[in-house]
């Protein structure tokens, strides 16, 4: 490849409210040959001054570890793209860290008169872009876009990254601390007021503080495992020169060998990101490892801890037309179609179902008919002792729950009619096909049952009463759902945190996911949701939401559902694209972006969900009660029975306020040619328009793309700067 510079090209430039214009810095459609591999590419700046003050990730945790983007005098290569880990460096000469991202963070808005300076005036000639690849892939453009204004501002954006380079983390340990430390010498004070933690799979939390005399303040704590975005601190804190600036990294390790730092998602990192403002001076300052042992070894308990986990928003980040990855199908959502969903209000309607006798109510489903089924246990109930350390059922000799288990309730509550007396020990899952067959989990029994409506065993899988890890084995099934075309899909939940898909008949198909906290990876698999093309997975200990494709049997999105300040119990889903998220104590509404439409509380311990055309019920464990909302706008459900079934066609009103906006720009431009035209024709001269001359007029500096519309969600935004 002959070597050059990749400088964006734009054809034509779109200015954002207050003369705002974006940036795209996107690989340029790279193939990926091995997981943990290393690109860079660089975009050359116009000889223009600017400030960024906005960034838009473009990108995925399922294909990107983690992504840098820095600033540059000089780029590490002349190439479009470079192998930057273990060839050239990101840059070679005047690096600076500008922004960082993993695990799915959202956007970030800086605050009013903040921004990171780019161009001449800041020695920032060139951005360059780093990604991380988590696997191999046949193309790939992720990226970000960066918003910048043209207007000087008072208070310049940088980056104070600590970090360790010695890491040990020994075998099967808890705890491991490393810490690092250093002393702010410099003259000028700057003023830290957001914070990003970085760390592999083994890190707990990482902590920060300022040591001013002997007073300890915190200057960011969170868990790697979250989003890696910059969280804000609820107040700015200022360093001088004096103050001991450190961070401390816990790590916890189940794993047999020893683990150092490294660049591999095998390896660990120790990375604080400190983000500050200052009226001007150098945007990017580094501390490695620990210089003042005696300082850290002071260092607060709380330093060990995970903090309650923050709200963050979901909403999704930007796609800019002709940069996305080619392969959609390797894309989270792929094969779904965004849809403007009007508002929704949930109201609790009380008294359901409260002359049913139940126990702890485990599972619900909606049949044909739109009518709700429950499963519960009776008098059985779930304990300490009811399993021992193999994960077998030591009440066996109890035999199955004699009491019909299995009830169908109408509308208001009543019963129906009640089914599966002698058939389960400890009843977990629901899941009613489109042939109205009855499909169950046992986790006593570690199987799957199938029924018809009126209680006769039709089938069972896996061997009764014994657990196992192997194709014909499951270990406390959590939930069974059923594809249109009759495969099977379970969520071996409790000890083999995996999905298992099984033919029609029963046969061993494949296995998805693994135990972990990676993406991919599920921590208890607790609750199944069919819609579309997708399987969605409530990861409980995780606490997300996981899109699985069943075809190419991997996981291809995830939606964190940071909202929760415990665990996800239960997701359903509804044809139009809607989501729903139960924790104990409060569910949600999203959309397959994550970003949230509603909320709906009432709840003590939430373990299930049912969604129908206009109601949600909630099962309970504990109290053992099924609670019923009333949605104020229908919604469409799905529906299993064909298996060529299509959606009906998407009116996209976007697409037609879209056409609007253009039509209105486009008029200002047609009287100006129309009049150029009259001005020619009465002077006596062949009208004659130069289109290239027209567009190519006043185009110095930087290149302006991508309109940005006002009514979008607000984002994540940092504390603003005080200005006392």
């Amino acid at each position: 490849m002959t070597p050059f510079v990749f400088v964006i090209s734009v054809l034509i430039g779109t200015a954002l409210c207050d003369d705002k214009y974006t940036i795209d810095v996107l690989m340029p459609d790279v193939t990926v040959t091995q997981a943990d591999q290393y690109l860079c590419t660089s975009v050359q700046l116009a000889a223009k001054d600017g400030f960024v003050v906005e960034f838009k990730p473009v990108v995925s945790m399922d294909r990107v570890h983690h992504m840098i983007l820095y600033g540059c005098s000089r780029p590490g290569s002349r190439s479009q793209t470079w192998d930057c880990g273990s060839g050239s460096a990101p840059c070679s000469a005047g690096t600076k860290i500008m922004f960082a991202w993993a695990r799915d963070a959202p956007a970030l808005v800086l605050p009013k008169d903040v921004g990171f300076a780019v161009g001449p005036s800041s020695d920032i000639d060139y951005l360059v872009l780093n990604l991380h690849y988590g696997r191999p892939l046949d193309v790939d453009s992720s990226g970000v876009q960066l918003v910048l204004t043209p207007q000087p501002l008072p208070y310049h954006g940088g980056i104070y990254l600590l970090m360790a380079s010695r890491i040990n983390i020994p075998p099967r340990s808890e705890s491991v601390k490393v810490d690092i430390s250093c002393l702010y010498s410099d003259k000028e004070p700057i003023t830290v007021f957001a914070y990003r933690t970085h760390s592999h799979t083994l890190g707990r939390v990482i902590a920060g503080y300022r040591l001013r005399g002997d007073n300890y303040t915190e200057v960011g704590r969170a868990s790697p495992q979250w989003p890696q975005t910059f969280y804000s601190l609820p107040k700015p804190v200022e360093l001088r020169s004096g103050d001991v600036v450190m961070a401390r990294c816990t790590y916890d390790s189940d794993r047999d060998s020893a683990v150092q730092v490294g660049s591999t998602s095998r390896d660990e990192m120790c990375n604080l990101y400190l983000m500050f403002y200052a009226p001007a001076g150098d945007s990017y300052r580094q501390c490695f490892d620990n210089e003042l042992p005696d300082k850290t070894s002071h260092m607060p308990a709380e330093s060990l801890a995970v903090p309650p986990r923050p709200i963050l928003p979901t909403k999704p980040v930007p796609t800019i037309p002709g940069q996305l990855p080619k392969t959609s199908e390797d894309d989270f959502d792929s094969g779904e179609r965004e849809r403007n969903h009007r508002p929704l209000t949930l109201v609790l309607a009380k008294g359901f179902a409260g002359d049913v006798n139940l126990g702890q109510v485990a599972g619900l489903a909606v049949d044909q008919s739109g009518a709700l089924w429950a499963i519960h246990r009776a008098d059985r109930v779930w304990g300490g002792s009811t399993f021992d350390e193999n994960n077998v059922f030591t009440d066996a000799r109890d035999g199955p729950i004699t009491s019909p288990v299995l009830v169908q309730l109408d509308k208001d509550g009543h019963v129906v009619r009640s089914i599966g007396a002698g058939v389960f020990y400890l009843p977990h899952g629901l899941f009613i096909d489109g042939q109205n067959r009855v499909w169950t989990t046992d986790v006593a029994l570690h199987q799957v049952i199938q029924l018809d409506m009126d209680g006769k065993v039709i089938r069972k899988i896996g061997e009764e009463l014994k657990p196992g890890t192997d194709e014909n084995h499951f270990c406390k099934p959590a939930d069974v759902a059923v594809l249109p075309d009759g495969r099977i899909v379970v969520a071996d939940g409790y000890c083999n945190s995996r999905i298992v898909v099984f033919s029609p008949d029963g046969k061993f198909i494949k296995q998805i996911g693994s135990a972990g906290t990676g993406n991919g990876q599920f921590q208890l698999p607790h609750a199944l949701a069919y819609a579309g093309d997708r399987i969605y997975v409530a990861d409980r200990l995780n606490g997300r939401i996981q899109s699985v494709d069943i075809e190419a049997g991997r996981v291809t999105g995830v939606i964190p559902v940071s909202q929760c300040v415990s665990e996800v119990f239960a997701v359903a889903a509804s044809k139009d694209g809607r989501i729903f998220v139960a924790c104990p104590k409060v569910g949600f509404v999203m959309d397959v972006n994550g970003t949230i439409l509603a909320n709906f509380e009432g709840m003590n311990s939430a373990h299930d969900l049912a969604v129908t055309r206009d109601m949600l019920f909630v099962a309970e464990i504990g109290p053992n009660r099924i609670l019923k909302f009333l949605l104020d706008a229908p919604i469409e459900t799905h529906s299993v029975v064909a298996t060529n079934a299509t959606e009906a066609p998407i009116h996209d009103n976007s697409m037609w306020t879209s056409l609007m906006i253009m039509l209105l720009l486009t008029i200002p431009v047609v009287v100006i040619v129309v009049g150029a035209i009259v001005v020619r024709l009465r002077k006596g001269k062949r009208p004659r328009l130069d289109l290239g001359q027209f567009l190519s007029r006043d185009r110095t500096g930087f290149e302006k793309l991508q309109q940005e519309s006002d009514s979008e969600v607000e984002e994540y935004t940092v504390t603003p700067p005080s200005k006392a």
